[in-house]
């Protein structure tokens, strides 16, 4: 009988990471959507700030990342 393999903390920490990463774009994009639903132009506009701000931030941190340590930290089109 074998144990279960134990992933290490690092790893574990790095696969929450990237799901968090995969959702916050989703989300945003869910709350451009819901404020030109209601016909709100100032949600609109705020909701659509967030999401490029969001958007450029990730960027930023990809870039910094390839940089640092050569690689992505996740593939482009996760970034949204």
């Amino acid at each position: 009988m074998s144990s279960p393999q134990v992933e290490p903390p690092q790893a574990r920490m790095n696969a929450h990471y990237r799901h968090v990463l995969r959702e916050l774009p989703t989300n945003a994009e869910r709350d451009v959507r819901l404020a030109r639903a209601e016909g709100n132009r100032t949600a609109t506009a705020r909701a659509q700030a967030r999401l490029d701000t969001l958007r450029a931030t990730l960027e930023i941190y990809a870039a910094a990342h390839l940089h640092a340590h050569g690689e992505r930290p996740w593939p482009r089109e996760a970034a949204g």
